[in-house]
């Protein structure tokens, strides 16, 4: 509900104005109030796109917040090879794959994760507009082809080389030599090597990001070329970013989150959910933000303009580490039905805002904020079908590569909780 503003009126307005003539007297003040309600809720996405995801998100994690999460990246390889020489003979050194973090971490970044790659059983197809997304899945081979051991180290983007079997490679490098023709196109490729997926195994309590690109998450065949002398040489196979995707497994048993279903019509507001409000990249959480009682402030005075509206937005305190948060936040405008109508945008009319994130080194005053005058001013004074509401969501492509996230407070018993902090004129006839 809409707290009382008179114990503010007293600090906040101005002394008496008299306005108009002598046929009308009137005066007005200035009133701050942060007490509005806010009602915030927590919704699931039925899916996410991943295709051509640039980031590989692999490992696993488990804590009370959030449940269980599991994260595997599949890729898709580009076919590559050379012209082989009549007069030379060739020798492997080595298969590997090696990657680079992308600096994006989730989770104890002091334990180790073990990572399995498998073979993917058979080649991704899409049908028309069909896309890969974070709920889906390949069949692998029963065996992996390999394993390693990882060890985040935030700040320090160590690239990680993993040696594969050497079988595959020497396969590669004679079936090059006498020019077997599925090197010939990417489509002939794809059928004899569908691609690989890296599955996280269940002991790890972390999740790491790898970049995907031209020189990371790439697969590199070291050999010699051995004529009169010898030399060394790498052939280079990248990934596919038509269809390369992350794949996002989560067990939300046994927390706030275990009844929330998928879709906007079965959020859950804050109040039915410990007081608190769920935003995640990857799993899929956003929110949709309502001010219930807005129009109580028409009480306040014969006329109420409103001067500004500010909402802020407190994570939950030692449920986050700075890495997590998203520094960037976006604000949408939708109707009574969920059709989305805009952005929220600063003062120019032109910038969207970002959620302007304010840090403490203590974490106690983070918070985001938003301007949102405009959309207070407008929807002051309406109901029903004319009322509009906002939806708070991380952007499109962060919310398809990362896990970033922030748990909101919302307990009115909390002084760090969702707050509209509103100025507001008010005019009184005497």
């Amino acid at each position: 509900m809409l707290i009382s503003v008179a114990a503010t009126i007293g600090a906040c307005q101005d002394e008496d104005s008299e306005l108009g003539s002598s046929l009308v007297t009137t005066s007005f003040y200035n009133v701050y109030v942060d007490t509005c309600t806010v009602d915030i809720s927590t919704i699931l996405m039925d899916s996410i796109e991943t295709q051509g995801d640039t980031i590989a998100q692999i490992g696993h994690i488990k804590n009370s917040a959030w449940g269980e999460v599991s994260s595997t990246y599949y890729a898709e390889f580009s076919v590559n090879s050379f012209t082989p020489s009549t007069t030379s003979d060739y020798s492997l050194d080595s298969i590997t794959i090696k990657m680079y973090p992308s600096g994006h971490y989730w989770g104890d970044t002091l334990t180790q994760q073990r990572v399995s790659i498998y073979a993917i059983k058979n080649a991704i197809v899409l049908e028309g507009d069909e896309g890969l997304y974070n709920i889906n899945s390949r069949e692998l081979e029963e065996t992996p082809l390999t394993s390693f051991v990882y060890t985040p180290r935030p700040g320090r983007k160590r690239e990680v080389e993993i040696r594969l079997p050497d079988s595959l490679g020497q396969k590669w490098l004679t079936d090059i030599r006498v020019e077997d023709d599925y090197f010939d196109t990417q489509e002939k490729f794809k059928r004899e090597f569908p691609g690989l997926a890296f599955v996280p195994e269940d002991d790890g309590n972390c999740i790491t990001g790898f970049s995907v690109g031209d020189s990371s998450t790439i697969i590199k065949l070291y050999y010699k070329q051995i004529t009169s002398t010898t030399s060394s040489h790498t052939l280079y196979f990248t990934a596919n970013s038509d269809y390369t995707f992350n794949s996002v497994k989560h067990n939300r048993s046994n927390t706030a989150l275990e009844d929330l279903e998928s879709g906007i019509e079965f959020l859950i507001h804050s109040y039915d959910m410990d007081n608190r409000a769920y935003l995640q990249g990857l799993t899929g959480y956003y929110n949709q933000i309502e001010f219930p009682y807005i129009n109580n402030l028409e009480s306040e005075g014969d006329i109420v303009s409103i001067e500004s509206a500010t909402l802020y937005l407190y994570p939950v305190e030692k449920t986050f580490e700075d890495n997590q948060l998203p520094s960037d936040l976006r604000l949408y405008i939708t109707d009574q039905n969920n059709v989305l109508e805009d952005y929220v945008y600063g003062t120019d009319g032109v910038t969207v805002q970002t959620g302007n994130l304010t840090t403490d080194i203590n974490a106690r005053s983070t918070y985001y904020s938003f301007d949102v005058t405009e959309f207070i001013r407008n929807n002051f004074g309406t109901w029903g079908d004319n009322r509009q509401k906002l939806l708070l969501s991380i952007p499109d492509a962060e919310m398809a590569t990362t896990f970033n996230q922030v748990i909101f407070e919302n307990n009115p018993e909390e002084n760090k909780r969702c707050k509209l902090a509103i100025r507001f004129k008010r005019y009184n006839e005497k």
